[in-house]
């Protein structure tokens, strides 16, 4: 059974601060008044303890959620962007992050070859430009139309 360590804190400081009559400065029991501070601050520092570690694991949880959306973002937008400057938008934010030492590149490249694929890799971080380039001098004939007339 857990205590509820904030009401055990002020149910011992109220015992503490018990005061005989209005015009007497003093508690009745200056030892039994010691024990219940003590008791007090005990309960009390239990409690700041309780509350300190779900906050802990909350933030914990949005650090990892944090985390994972800027590596699915700078992945995705490493290797499904269109123009140049979209993707360099996204390379920005990785070397962004890697300046101030949160560095997710592991993360990314996990990501895409996940993903995508592990082929893709060396592709990721290069500029769509470049990479439509490289495909067009693979293939010089995926950038033109089908004329129709197809010798066989």
């Amino acid at each position: 059974m857990s205590i509820n360590h904030r009401t055990e804190a002020e149910k011992h400081l109220s015992l503490g601060s018990y005061v005989q009559s209005p015009t007497k400065p003093h508690p009745v029991d200056p030892e039994g008044t010691d024990f219940h501070l003590r008791m007090a601050q005990i309960h009390a520092t239990l409690a700041a303890g309780q509350t300190t570690a779900a906050d802990i694991a909350s933030y914990r949880h949005t650090i990892h959620t944090m985390r994972f959306a800027l590596v699915r973002q700078v992945a995705e937008g490493l290797i499904y962007s269109l123009t140049d400057e979209a993707h360099q938008h996204a390379l920005g934010l990785s070397k962004y992050l890697d300046s101030v030492d949160l560095n997710i590149d592991r993360e990314v490249e996990a990501y895409i070859e996940e993903n995508v694929g592990s082929g893709y890799m060396t592709d990721a971080y290069e500029a769509p430009s470049v990479r439509n380039a490289k495909r067009r001098n693979e293939n010089p004939w995926a950038g033109t139309a089908p004329s129709g007339d197809v010798p066989f």
